[in-house]
This record gives C-alpha cells, structure tokens and sequence, in this order.
C-alpha cells in the first residue's frame, strides 16, 4: 500500500494543478509556506511523539475515497523546526544510484522528521538511500534559513534569503521567471519586492500563491505557514486566510500522538461544502465500484457481441440465414467506447473539474459518440430486430453513465 501514496498524482498537469511553497529568511529569521492544492475531502492534522530519542512531528495529510489511494503526510514540522513538503513534478529522466538501498518515500520522510534537525543532517541521509517519488519532488527548510529540493534525478541545496516553488523540476530551468505557473509567479514578484519579511509579510506571499478555479471554488485545499524559530504552525483552511488555527508543536505533542479531521477546525467553508457533495469516484468509493462494475459488464457484453458477430458472418458465409450484424456491431463499439469513459473517469480525477479535454482534447467527443451509439441502438429496437433483450440491457448499461456524464458536465 505504501508505493500507492503518490499513484494519484500520476497524471497530473503541472501549469493547471500547482502546489507551492517557500521559504524567506531575514535578520535571522525564517518562515515556510506551503500550500496544498488538491480536491481531498479528507484532509487531517496528526501529531506524533517523538520516541527513543527522536523528535516528535506534527504532519498534515490528506486523501480521498478512492481505493488506489491511501492517507499520505503532505507536509509537516519536527520539533528542531525543520519542514518538509511534497509536490509533484512532470514526468521525466528518475536516477537511482547503484549500490544504494532503496527506501519508500514515506519510510524516508518519517526516518528524516525523527531524526533530522537541519538541511545539512537531511542531505548526509539521503546520500545514502535512493529514496523520492518519482513523479515528485521533497522539499525541506529548516530554522537556519537551509534548504533542499530533491528531484527524481537531482539535489541541490541553498541558503538564499527567499527560494520558491511549484510543481516544476527547479534543477532544469535557469530563469525561473519563465515557469508557467501564475501563483507561482505572483508569489516570486512579492519575495522580489521585499517582502515576507515579516510574519505578515510571509502570510501575504502564502495567500497570493493561492488557488480558486471557478468550478466550484476548488483549488488550494489547505495552507500552512511555518514559524520554525518559535515551533508554531498557523493553518488556513480553503483557501481563506480570515481564520487561521495555530499549533504550538511543545503543546500540542504534549498532549500525545492523535489524529483531526482538518474541516473540523473551522467555520462553515459554503465552497467547500460543494466539493463534499459533489460526486466523484475520487470521493465516494462506491461510486468508483459501481463504474469498475459497469465496465466489466460492458467488457462482457462486448465479447458477446464480438462472437455474435463472428457467428453471423459464419453463417452468410456458410449460405444460412442469420440476424442482422449491424447490432453486433453498434453493441460493439458502444461498449468499447464506454470502456474507454470510465477508463478516464477512473484514473484521471482532473476531467471532473476542467473536462475531458484536461487529458486530451479527442476526449470530449466520446461522450457524444456514446449517446450516438446509443441513439442508434434504441432505433434498432424500436424497428423489431431480433436482439430486443440484449439491447434492452446495454441500455440500462448506458443509460446511468450517460446521465452522470450530464451531471459533470460532459456532453456539452
């Protein structure tokens, strides 16, 4: 189950689904800021003791009710101030070292928060494993001013008084200003200009790099601004800064290791409200298994067709009568075309929110190919045809995808 805490993110798009973060340091103090972007439903605060020596975290984490998805810490603070955060990165060259033990990313970054106090102790661990995601990227900071990225394929540190990023490979690109990332770049020209000196400062350069995509108002699901110097954690909750919680790390760790749910924290969020009740195989698992069902029945129901199909041809061929192989046909295509759908909808939790065409602009006809196929198979009964029962049950197969596409909005 641990190799699946990054599976979700396999196919996302960097330029429209862009987690950021950062650190600025002045006068000998520094803060962190990450925000989270991600339409989880399920995101937690846990707190960790530390034990046989080592430091106690505080995590935040989240995930949703899909089954190839599992709880995974996003980001988090140990009890020396050091921060770490995971984002995600488009695909690209991934170097392992040979001779090195493999270690899961998560086993990695609890060893790191439990025993790790600064950027120097995390990069003299990580000579020493292959370990990251290899769709991502760790990002870590600590009290000093230090930093870390590790990439599939790269580290490098710094110690520059401000350092930025989203879900780009920062090791490949030499003018950062090009990245095409918008809160990215707002969040840049604030730092540029001086500020997020201050704790204000830091909180306005955390606010601009925000999201609210118009859907529904989804986009930066949760923000957190990191004080490493005193230990504390001010969190903000979809993307509205009017309400924050702040977490003493001493206090809280005292009080032992549990686990809240995040949403609880806060007043009423009406945007986030919409996301909880909007239906995705993404947030309600049995949403995901009736689709997975609807598809291994369409894959049955197409296999039929196919030797139906064979048969008849058999059979003209042997001179004999056989019924009509324009309704094998349609039911075939249909049903591989619903396949494909709900192949989509199951892997790609984007075309919820910006459409088929967020995977590939081809996409948006298939719905309409569908009802086409349909259309046509409806005809087909209404005339008579010999196979009246098994298109009465590759209707009631297409009918309720059809009307869930309607409802994402996807046939039109």
């Amino acid at each position: 189950m641990r190799t699946l805490l990054f599976v979700p993110f396999l196919f996302l798009h960097a330029a429209t689904f862009a987690c950021t973060a950062f650190k600025t340091s002045h006068n000998g103090r520094t803060f962190i800021g990450c925000n989270e972007d991600s339409w989880s439903i399920n995101a937690n605060v846990r707190f960790e003791q530390g034990r046989d020596g080592g430091y106690g975290t505080l995590y935040f984490a989240n995930y949703n009710g899909h089954p190839t998805r599992a709880m995974a810490d996003q980001l988090g603070m140990n009890e020396a101030g050091l921060v770490f955060d995971v984002l995600i990165v488009d695909h690209g060259p991934v170097k392992r070292r040979a001779g090195m033990p493999a270690v899961e990313t998560s086993d990695a970054i609890r060893h790191i928060m439990r025993t790790c106090a600064t950027v120097q102790d995390v990069e003299a661990y990580l000579r020493t494993v292959n370990t990251g995601p290899a769709v991502g990227q760790l990002f870590f900071a600590d009290a000093q001013g230090a930093y870390l990225v590790l990439e599939p394929d790269t580290l490098f540190t710094g110690n520059d008084p401000w350092f930025a990023l989203g879900n780009w490979r920062m090791s490949t690109c030499s003018d950062p200003s090009t990245i095409p990332i918008a809160r990215l770049q707002a969040g840049r020209q604030v730092l540029m200009s001086g500020g997020g000196t201050s704790w204000e400062g830091a909180e306005n350069v955390l606010s601009t790099m925000t999201a609210c995509r118009s859907k529904m108002g989804e986009g930066t699901l949760y923000s957190v601004l990191f004080d490493p110097a005193e230990k504390k954690a001010h969190l903000y909750f979809y993307h509205d800064f009017s309400e924050r919680i702040t977490f003493d790390l001493k206090e809280e760790l005292a009080k032992g290791d549990r686990t809240v749910d995040m949403a609880s924290l806060f007043g009423p969020r009406p945007e986030y409200d919409r996301l909880k009740s909007y239906l995705t195989p993404f947030h309600q698992r049995w949403l995901f298994w009736m689709l997975f069902g609807v598809a291994v029945l369409a894959l049955i129901m197409g296999a039929f067709s196919l030797v139906q199909l064979i048969a008849r041809c058999l059979a003209r061929l042997r001179g004999r009568t056989s019924g009509s192989l324009i309704t094998p046909v349609l039911s075939g295509l249909a049903n591989t075309t619903l396949i494909a759908l709900i192949g989509v909808l199951l892997m790609q939790e984007g075309v919820f929110y910006f459409g088929l065409g967020y995977t590939h602009e081809a996409l948006v006809w298939l719905p309409w190919m569908l009802i086409v196929l349909v259309a046509a198979l409806l005809v087909l009964r209404s005339r008579g045809t010999n196979d009246r029962r098994g298109l009465l049950l590759n209707t009631l197969l297409y009918l309720p995808v059809i009307g869930l596409l309607g409802y994402w909005g996807m046939v039109w």
